[in-house]
């Protein structure tokens, strides 16, 4: 396994440019980042809602589950998570 690449920015650098531009290439393709928004019925972005993310095995059997994590809604009805590529999900939204 090869180490973690670290990015280190001094206080200071930050302090003195405001604003950083930090490009870089990251060989860990393992995962993918989901987004979404979840809305109201009435179509309004629904802020502070649970989306509860879920592996799920044969074949989509929603009832053969494995919790992966718990991700909240920000402004705008906004959420993403972290997840392994080649893996079936079922996303349950609270509110």
């Amino acid at each position: 396994m090869s180490e973690p690449k670290k990015i280190i920015v001094s206080g200071k650098k930050i302090i003195e440019e405001q604003i950083l531009d930090i490009s870089t290439t990251l060989a860990n393709n393992k995962y993918f980042f989901l987004t979404g928004i979840v809305y109201q019925p009435n179509g309004i972005p629904l802020e502070g809602a649970a989306i509860v993310v879920y592996e799920i095995y044969n074949d989509g059997d929603t009832e053969n589950k494995n919790l992966v994590g718990i991700t909240f809604t920000v402004e705008g009805g906004v959420y993403g998570i972290s997840l392994l590529i080649d893996k079936k999900y079922c996303l349950v939204t609270y509110s």
